[in-house]
């Protein structure tokens, strides 16, 4: 009897340890453990996680096809248990340019890539009725596009409503031209209801202030009585109010009662304004003051020395808040005022730049020059790639020029125009940077992406060797399914 028990408990005993063994193997599994028969060890595995756009791309690692899992709470495509070690991660779709970055994963560690953007090889383009386009600007409130036209002697300004592809003109002059200083535009009020429209007569600036519902033009020489005028900007909470200046000089005006104009600084190089107030770089000593929008209180000094260079005191300030300031003068140097976490610093970033754009959160700033884009940190940035406060990097370098540099809706890229190629470049610098191609224009000179309504605006030649307006959805939506159904695409 006991012969026969024998057998049987060995049988049981080891199904048993068979059992333990294999539930021991799945849970380390489970948990990212895997086993290397080159050192004859159990590895705690690394993870990589992959947040793309669009949703169906697949994900490989060395080539071959990841097996992981996708989640809706973030949006992201997670593959677990990844052995530590050197891969190459390549995300791809058909109808989409491949995505490619060199990886090292780490015991434990998950290595993320949370801005993934595939470009698609080509987009189909909506044309509006614009020939003789010049510059656009979009509305910041509704999805209107206000845009130049010059035939001839006549100039003129229209307004596109895209989704109908209705065009309205609302103003028109044979005497006056548009400005031709490209860092002027014609700019919306806050509520959209009114235009400020930049023009010259005879190399001498003058702004027309026009109604879209009342139909009703104001030429601001003739009711501010003043000369020289520049810098004309909305009052961001008061649909009827307008800042600019005559000469160095600062002034408020009320467009339903021209009467009261108000002088609010004398002898200032520019001024910005954001929702805490409105700030103004003093001369000569060069420091910047906010003060209330109108004016009814003391000015308070915001920074406590000047940039570096007042031989040219020209200096225009594009503030974020009273912490983060940006000062480019004429001379083309860009000084940053950064009032951080860590430390406050005052310091130049480029002696040949031609503009700047913050991040929507501040945490970034975007600049360029001639040749070159560069990404100034503002803040720290604690999700991969990981960043420190004042930080400069470079983004890219080209032989031939670079213009209309803008941040796309992430803050994660950047989109340009070189060789009348439009390009977008991401900023993450672990092995290589992406770039590619979005569009092949044959003439393009305005490119603006509107988060608005998800559309890239860009002029080009059409066949009768006009310029004319263009759109392209940027990136293109998928359908609600494709969304809950990643990685179908082989």
């Amino acid at each position: 009897m006991d012969e026969m028990q024998l057998p049987k408990r060995i049988f049981f005993w080891t199904l048993v340890a068979l059992f333990w063994l294999i539930s021991g193997l799945i849970v380390g599994y489970t948990f990212g453990y895997r086993f290397s028969f080159e050192k004859g060890i159990f590895i705690y595995g690394g993870s990589i996680t992959v947040k793309m756009t669009p949703r169906t791309a697949n994900v490989y690692l060395n080539g071959v096809l990841s097996s992981g899992s996708f989640s809706q709470l973030n949006g992201a495509y997670h593959i677990s248990g990844v052995k530590p070690g050197k891969y190459l991660v390549e995300v791809k779709v058909d109808g989409y340019q491949d995505w490619s970055k060199n990886i090292t994963v780490h015991s434990g560690i998950s290595t993320e890539f949370w801005n993934v953007f595939l470009v698609e090889n080509s987009y189909p383009k909506v044309s509006y009725d614009s020939a003789g386009i010049g510059r656009l600007f979009i509305s910041p409130r509704e999805n209107l596009a206000a845009f130049s036209e010059q035939f001839e002697n006549n100039f003129s300004v229209k307004v596109l409503d895209p989704e109908t592809s209705e065009i309205q003109s609302v103003f028109s002059s044979d005497e006056y031209v548009f400005t031709n200083d490209e860092k002027e535009n014609i700019e919306w009020s806050p509520q959209s209801h009114r235009l400020i429209i930049p023009a010259l007569k005879n190399e001498e600036k003058n702004y027309f202030i026009v109604s879209l519902e009342e139909q009703e033009i104001l030429d601001l020489k003739n009711i501010s009585q003043l000369e020289n005028l520049s810098h004309v900007r909305w009052d961001p909470k008061n649909k009827d109010i307008i800042f600019f200046m005559s000469n160095s000089d600062l002034y408020r005006l009320d467009l339903e009662n021209t009467q009261n104009k108000k002088l609010i600084t004398r002898n200032i190089a520019g001024y910005d304004l954001s929702q805490k107030g409105l700030f103004y770089f003093q001369l000569p000593e060069g420091i910047v003051y906010r003060t209330d929008f109108d004016a009814s209180g003391s000015p308070v000094q915001i920074t406590s020395s000047a940039p570096e260079n007042m031989s040219d005191n020209s200096y225009q300030i594009i503030v974020y808040d009273e912490d983060r300031i940006v000062f480019l003068n004429k001379n083309r140097e860009l000084y940053i005022y950064n009032k951080g976490q860590e430390n406050t610093y005052f310091r130049k970033l480029a002696d040949n730049a031609n503009g700047s754009q913050f991040s929507d959160d501040g945490k970034k700033l975007l600049y360029w020059t001639d040749n070159e884009i560069f990404t100034y940190f503002v803040r720290v940035w604690e999700v991969q790639p990981t960043r420190i406060e004042n930080e400069n990097m470079s983004i890219t370098r080209l032989s031939s020029p670079i213009k209309n540099v803008q941040w796309t809706r992430d803050y994660e890229h950047a989109l340009f125009m070189n060789d009348n190629v439009v390009k977008m470049i991401e900023i993450d610098n672990r092995d290589n940077r992406n770039i590619k191609d979005v569009l092949k224009l044959n003439s393009g000179s305005v490119l603006i992406d509107n988060f608005s309504d998800g559309n890239l605006y860009f002029t080009d030649k059409n066949e009768q060797d006009q310029n004319s307006l263009y759109s392209i959805e940027f990136p293109r939506q998928t359908s609600l399914l494709q969304g809950f159904l990643p990685g179908t695409n082989n």
